[in-house]
């Protein structure tokens, strides 16, 4: 029925989807061993280690030459393999598998390098053969020599006291592994008292003045080699003590489980001895293993090797992997040699997942900038003055006009409104004064003459007095009068005056 034809529908769609994932083109699943070694007479079996679907088509090539049915110790077998029988040293060479379908290709390349133990020779090419060497690793591809840490070279000139020893070291890498040779001046340095010899390094011991020269390290293998010189000064007397340039080592802030590192630049006259402290702040703390430096214990602390910079200075740096709160301090950079030492201080702090580490250090005189430390204060005193003068010259205006009120000219209260028709009746021949008088409108007032004496008796003074003098002002430019009343009890009467 339907549902018959229905699941012989499914079941064919999916092997027709199974079939078509599986297509494509070959895959590499070997073990990515591209160098294979090979004896004279002997049988070697070189593997296409490819899969595809459909299954590719092999193919293999020497140094770019086809391989087939002609070649007689070559043939290529039903799985892809490729058999080499009786090997002789031209054998050795470089080996191709293509594997090829209708999706696309990929090639698998071979190294095959072929060994003769009666002649004790190699080659890896097929037409050139060496001496075998065990200082060699025939499975790894060759190489000529390198220095394994050119950084710690950069510095060509060492300088040493008399009676001082020395090591100069020019470790390098290659395959085969190189072989190193020493010359003092381009002479080959041979054994003697005061060096030998070594793998790497040449050791120097009581040396003498004699001793200053250009001592050069040449490394070789067969397949090059690699040369390096120092220039080594012997002198009489150190001059100076070492000196630690500023401004390492820096403080430094970390989160806890990272790396802290503290750097310390030194310039010396010759290489110091470099050592790092860090201060003990539990007072409970015992060890053998400290110092005490300006009246403060300080634990000795493992150091690294001493670099060089390239501007004649030595460099040194302390390293702390994972980090903890405990690990935060003050730390120190001691750089001493045979005139004294020379040190400087930096502070790590470190920093916990949950909360930050309120480590404080004091700052040290010598860190301080003295622009900062003068210019604060002065700025605070600068600032105190000007708040002072003008304090004063507030207080002493102040002053000015309460002695100017107080001892200022005096007047005699006017009377802004006339309740009588006094002034208005007089004639004109009668005297006149310059009173002006600015009425408020409007307003009832009250009797602004009590207390002061009846215009008749103002009238009659005035006669009294224009008979002793031709003329007399009792009041001078006043330009206006006002009154204002706050309460009922009390009123206050407003002047203006205009001086002359």
């Amino acid at each position: 029925g339907s549902s018959e034809k229905m699941v012989v529908w499914i079941l064919l769609a999916s092997t027709i989807a199974v079939t078509v994932s599986a297509l494509g083109p070959p895959q590499y699943v070997g073990d990515g061993r591209s160098r294979q070694i090979a004896r004279v007479n002997h049988t070697k079996k070189l593997l296409c280690p490819v899969e595809g679907d459909p299954f590719p088509f092999i193919e293999w090539k020497k140094d770019g030459e086809s391989i087939n049915e002609l070649w007689d110790n070559h043939k290529v077998m039903k799985d892809g393999s490729l058999r080499i029988k009786d090997i002789e040293v031209e054998n050795a060479g470089k080996y191709v598998c293509k594997a090829t379908n209708g999706f696309g290709s990929i090639s698998v390349n071979y190294t095959l390098v072929v060994v003769d133990e009666e002649k004790d020779v190699v080659s890896v090419d097929g037409t050139e053969v060496y001496a075998k060497s065990h200082e060699e690793d025939l499975t790894k591809e060759g190489a000529p020599p390198r220095f394994t840490s050119p950084e710690k070279m950069k510095r060509q000139k060492i300088i040493r006291p008399v009676n001082s020893s020395l090591r100069l070291r020019c470790k390098a890498t290659g395959n085969p592994r190189p072989q190193i040779s020493w010359m003092k001046d381009h002479q080959e340095l041979y054994s003697r008292d005061s060096g030998r010899r070594s793998s790497w390094t040449l050791r120097l011991s009581d040396l003498q003045q004699m001793d200053s020269g250009l001592y050069t390290c040449v490394v070789w293998n067969r397949l090059g080699s690699v040369n390096f010189t120092y220039h080594i000064e012997v002198i009489d007397k150190i001059m100076s003590k070492p000196e630690l340039l500023a401004p390492h080592p820096l403080n430094t802030t970390v989160n806890a489980g990272e790396t802290a590192s503290l750097q310390c630049k030194i310039n010396s006259e010759m290489q110091p001895h470099i050592q790092w402290l860090k201060r003990v702040d539990d007072p409970k703390f015992k060890s053998n293993n400290t110092i005490v430096i300006s009246k403060q214990p300080f634990i000795i602390l493992k150091s690294s090797e001493i670099g060089s910079g390239s501007d004649g200075t030595y460099l040194n740096k302390f390293v702390i992997h994972h980090v903890t709160e405990a690990d935060g301090g003050m730390y120190i950079c001691l750089a001493a040699n045979t005139m004294g030492f020379s040190w400087r201080s930096a502070h790590l702090i470190v920093k916990s997942k949950h909360h930050e580490n309120h480590y404080s250090y004091p700052i040290e005189r010598s860190n301080l900038n003295l622009p900062l430390v003068i210019g604060v204060p002065g700025g605070i005193l600068l600032v105190v003055i000007i708040m002072a003068f003008l304090f004063f010259q507030r207080r002493r205006k102040t002053q000015y006009h309460q002695g100017a009120i107080v001892n200022g000219p005096h007047f005699n209260r006017v009377p802004t409104q006339d309740p009588e028709p006094y002034l208005g009746s007089m004639h004109s021949g009668e005297v006149k004064t310059n009173i002006h008088v600015n009425p408020i409108h409007g307003t009832q007032h009250k009797n602004l003459y009590a207390g002061i004496p009846s215009p008749h008796h103002m009238l009659s003074s005035r006669e009294k007095l224009s008979k002793n003098s031709q003329s007399i002002d009792f009041y001078t430019d006043i330009s206006s009068v006002s009154q204002s009343h706050h309460n009922p009890h009390h009123h206050m009467q407003q002047y203006s005056y205009n001086g002359p």
